[in-house]
């Protein structure tokens, strides 16, 4: 039996999930921190060793083709949601939220 394993992030959680129950098709969901990062300021070099320093672990990482007030985003699946998202907020990152992201 083949399977096909599709990472998506999607706009509207919610109706994505909805749709995917009608449909019968399997899936899971899982929280991501997405964070905002500039050229000037902080970057994802040191985004990344705020985390190593924290030990945080980093399962996959995404660039957003979306951008927002000059940030590119980058999406991170963490072992740790809501600690790491203290912690970038505490090291000066901005952190995007779904109703920041919808459209």
């Amino acid at each position: 039996r083949d399977v096909t394993i599709a990472r998506m992030m999607v706009s509207d959680p919610d109706a994505t999930s909805t749709l995917f129950i009608e449909k019968g098709i399997p899936h899971t969901e899982c929280e991501m921190v997405v964070v905002g990062l500039r050229e000037s300021g902080p970057g994802l070099l040191q985004c990344l060793e705020v985390l190593m320093a924290a030990e945080i672990n980093v399962d996959f990482a995404y660039a957003l083709l979306t951008e927002s007030a000059g940030h590119s985003l980058l999406a991170l699946r963490v072992e740790d949601f809501g600690f790491t998202v203290s912690l970038l907020h505490t090291s000066g990152f901005k952190v995007l939220y779904q109703e920041d992201l919808s459209r």
